[in-house]
């Protein structure tokens, strides 16, 4: 999580931080629940400010709007001026998490009292960071070992140290994860000491 410097009356975000800010534009209330109601379209940034320079590295600006009563995503925007690191960015961030977390954070968060424009967002694991509190035995999902299989793919051999790193958990439970990723058929099968395969499309794979 990032941490939030005051100058004056302006907050500065340092770090690599999440947040969901209020968009510009005609106010729809997504129906959240019989009981609650919330104002969109939200914007869900994505930002990291170098702690030395001060400077923008990297921002991503994902803004979520209700399209036929649902919340969609209707706009990502993304800036680097120093240049994007693609293969880092690909690693981080998912195009589904935006949605995520106005469709399941934000009612967690308004169930618990919690503002949604004053809350600092999970900034990895996701789907399951969207969740807030999920219990942390409790079973992946299809979605998070897709994620963790994808990754794989992309970063190749020393692939569990990069992930390891990236989601701070042990090199051995990047591994547990790829491989459960195959016996769920989410990720084909390899010969013993290979490194590869490929995504099994949702629509092929066995079910359970």
């Amino acid at each position: 999580m990032g941490n939030v410097n005051t100058v004056g009356e302006k907050r500065i975000r340092i770090g690599l931080t999440s947040r969901i800010r209020k968009a510009p534009g005609r106010k729809t209330q997504w129906q959240v629940s019989a009981e609650r109601s919330f104002p969109l379209p939200v914007i869900v940034d994505h930002i990291f400010i170098d702690p030395k320079s001060r400077e923008v590295v990297w921002q991503i600006e994902a803004t979520v709007d209700v399209v036929e009563d649902e919340p969609r995503l209707i706009r990502m925007d993304v800036r680097g001026p120093s240049g994007l690191d693609v293969i880092k960015l690909q690693r981080e961030f998912r195009w589904a998490s935006p949605v995520d977390v106005v469709t399941r954070s934000i009612p967690v968060m308004l169930e618990r009292g919690i503002d949604p424009f004053d809350f600092d967002l999970p900034v990895s694991g996701f789907p399951e960071a969207a969740d807030l509190g999920k219990p942390i035995n409790e079973p992946l999902s299809d979605a998070f070992l897709e994620d963790i299989a994808r990754e794989y793919l992309t970063i190749g051999r020393g692939y569990a140290q990069a992930i390891a790193r990236e989601r701070q958990v042990s090199a051995r439970t990047v591994v547990s994860w790829v491989e459960k990723a195959r016996r769920k058929g989410i990720l084909t099968r390899v010969p013993a000491g290979s490194i590869g395969g490929h995504i099994v499309p949702r629509s092929k794979r066995r079910p359970g």
